[in-house]
């Protein structure tokens, strides 16, 4: 029998974190964890070795080298079922967990969907999980070495970004609900960004995936107004950040940090995106900071209703010659009854 190395075990010493902490990073139980630490596991199974990595903030080419080590092959589309159900037991307890690029970041975002609840959004636009699937894919990845590497990231994104709306869905049925705070002056220029931007290239496809995306929003507040809220407020939050079970007996904090560039680096493959947590003193901050939110929502602005919003969507696109396109996907929802997006 072969004698692995125990490369895992370095690598988790490394963290300076216990197995606990490891577990509930990682959604590997701490029994598992345990056994491996004393030595009674040789050969760890190939979804443990990843989602531990990939609860490290590791890159998905870190993670191919250690496998190789363990006589696996690289990661592939087989793999992907087996890391999210390691994913869906991931717990935010505790300290503030970092995560650093867009996957580490989806990863976590599927994870607080698991919990429901209200969810309390504080941003320039309304939630991403608004956006078409097609949209939501255009964001920039990280850089990776290889091509394997590459093609499994963006396989495993895709795959985490579909979990996430299945559990909103999920979460929206069961009358959980999302509430939005959105500086006025950034959704505007948002909108007019955007969609200047399709106009000027012509891109019709992606000016569809837009209309689509403020669609779903829109029509959601209309359809289901006590659970898709969204208030335009009279103030600007430097950065955005989410709220999970902001109702419940345990919320959770999701900060997400400002990237108002984006280069492609070969020389820094990671970015910070923000960091989750539980604890106590940073809820009862971000709380201040949704209360404040609350205070700058001006009760006259006709955009806080849900035919006032949809009004002020439409007249954007009419401003550059294009109401069609958010006009029909608007009405196409409409008439579709219960949750349902682009």
């Amino acid at each position: 029998m072969r004698n692995y190395p125990d490369t895992l075990l370095k690598i988790i010493a490394a963290s300076e974190l216990n197995l606990n902490s490891i577990s509930k990073l990682s959604g590997v139980s701490n029994t598992y964890l345990t056994k491996l630490s004393k030595g009674q596991i040789n050969h760890p199974g190939k979804d443990k070795i990843a989602s531990i990595l990939l609860a490290l903030n590791h890159t998905i080419s870190e993670i191919n080298s250690v496998l190789a080590e363990y006589d696996y092959r690289s990661l592939n589309r087989h793999d992907i079922p087996a890391i999210l159900v390691n994913n869906q037991r991931r717990k935010i307890e505790g300290r503030m967990l970092p995560h650093y690029d867009r996957l580490h970041f989806e990863l976590m975002l599927a994870a607080f969907e698991t919990l429901g609840g209200t969810k309390v959004l504080v941003k320039n636009r309304p939630s991403g999980i608004y956006q078409p699937y097609p949209l939501y894919m255009m964001k920039e990845f990280q850089l990776e070495v290889g091509g394997d590497a590459a093609r499994f990231l963006y396989d495993l994104t895709g795959k985490v970004v579909e979990e996430r709306l299945r559990l909103f869905k999920r979460n929206c049925e069961k009358g959980s609900r999302i509430v939005n705070y959105i500086c006025g002056k950034c959704l505007s220029e948002s909108l007019d960004r955007n969609i200047e931007r399709c106009v000027a290239a012509k891109d019709e496809q992606k000016l569809a995936l837009y209309a689509e995306y403020y669609a779903n929003a829109v029509s959601s507040a209309i359809k289901f107004p006590e659970q898709h809220r969204f208030f335009i407020v009279e103030r600007c939050s430097t950065f955005e950040f989410l709220i999970q079970d902001a109702d419940g007996k345990r919320p959770r904090i999701n900060f997400t940090s400002s990237s108002p560039h984006s280069y492609e680096n070969p020389y820094d493959q990671h970015n910070l995106q923000g960091f989750s947590t539980d604890a106590h003193s940073i809820l009862h901050l971000f709380g201040l900071e949704v209360d404040m939110c609350k205070a700058a929502v001006n009760s006259e602005d006709s955009r806080n209703t849900p035919e006032g919003l949809r009004q002020y969507v439409s007249d954007k696109f009419a401003q550059r010659g294009v109401r069609e396109h958010f006009d029909a996907a608007v009405q196409e929802l409409l008439a579709t009854p219960g949750i349902k997006f682009f």
